[in-house]
């Protein structure tokens, strides 16, 4: 059986597809699949061993004549199943389009999303993990988990490099950032927060984040006085991957670099504060947890915003540093967690 995976964009929704991968091969472990994803991605899967082939998809150069050529290589290959993870008009070209004789949808919730952001009425959906299942027949199990498939080699060479920054030190990754600043915490919580764990917890600080959070993240150096490991914008995405194992927790926002830090199997606590668990995009692992204020404009928007549509942001205001704190050093003695909402 032949099958082709869709999902472009972005980071952690393309992170999350690979447990359908897995059950795939599952149920079928002489199936060919294939991922059509955008080419900066494909860096993370290359060691998947559930992907057989991966096709780059340039996104940002792509022009009518390039998605004809492309949907030309699909109906030549013949593929008995597609799957769309995406759902927007460039997959669904290649969906209905693409000669194949099944053809899955993933189901977005879309319409659920938007009456949650108008009425605030937080009603779960299913986890975004669970639906890409839900596109493929079969049972589902325990095991289908969020995956990169790092190898021992590159593991080793930055576990070196890690311990010699960090000496006996437990690791502490943070990624500040967000694609929306409404998603961000306010800077001197979050200095407060990177200092008062190197003072109280004796932890190694890395930071993470990509080059438009440079300016942000310097500004939480020069607090910690430059005693900490500054990797913003100075990393590949597999690089991010390997750094993020090597964490013993990461602090996070709502972003694409908690659900890779959960892929490598590193516990996360991450603040939520315009959007919320509820959207199906919260951590998938047992290891984390998610600190957000219980407030009734919440969520305020589908993916965050730039700006506080109230003009006050306690949503974000109001989580307490010592509160993250505390969680993070629960998470370092290994203590018992489950995925759960804290506030």
């Amino acid at each position: 059986m032949k099958i082709l995976v869709i999902r472009f964009s972005s980071l952690g929704d393309v992170v999350l597809v690979t447990p359908l991968f897995q059950k795939i091969k599952h149920h079928y472990p002489s199936s060919h699949v294939t991922f059509l994803t955008d080419r900066k991605f494909i860096d993370l899967f290359r060691t998947d061993p559930n992907i057989d082939r991966i096709i780059p998809y340039n996104v940002s150069g792509e022009n009518l004549m390039y998605l004809i050529r492309y949907l030309k290589k699909i109906r030549e290959e013949r593929y008995d199943m597609i799957i769309d993870c995406h759902i927007i008009p460039r997959s669904l070209f290649f969906l209905f389009l693409g000669r194949a004789a099944r053809r899955k949808r993933l189901n977005k919730f879309s319409l659920q999303r938007r009456l949650m952001v108008k009425s605030h009425i937080r009603k779960m959906i299913p986890h975004i993990v669970d639906r890409y299942l839900a596109t493929f027949n079969g049972k589902n199990g325990n095991d289908y988990k969020p995956k990169i498939y790092l190898e021992k080699k590159e593991m080793e060479k930055v576990g070196k490099l890690l311990s010699k920054m960090r000496g006996r030190k437990k690791v502490v990754g943070f990624a500040p950032g967000a694609s929306k600043k409404a998603k961000v915490w306010q800077l001197e919580k979050l200095q407060n927060l990177a200092l008062t764990l190197m003072e109280k917890n004796n932890v190694y600080i890395v930071l993470f984040g990509n080059k438009s959070e440079i300016s942000l993240v310097k500004r939480i150096q020069k607090e910690l006085h430059n005693r900490c490991l500054n990797l913003v914008g100075k990393t590949g995405i597999r690089e991010l991957a390997l750094f993020l194992k090597g964490c013993d927790v990461l602090f996070s926002t709502d972003s694409g670099t908690m659900h890779i830090a959960v892929a490598v199997g590193t516990p996360v606590v991450s603040i939520f504060g315009p959007t919320v668990p509820e959207f199906g995009f919260a951590p998938y692992n047992q290891k984390s947890v998610i600190v957000s204020k219980p407030l009734p404009c919440r969520p305020c928007s589908l993916h965050g915003t730039d700006i506080c549509p109230l003009g006050h942001h306690d949503c974000m205001k109001l989580i307490d540093v010592e509160e993250v704190r505390m969680e993070i050093e629960r998470l370092l003695a290994n203590e018992k967690t489950r995925i759960k909402e804290k506030g």
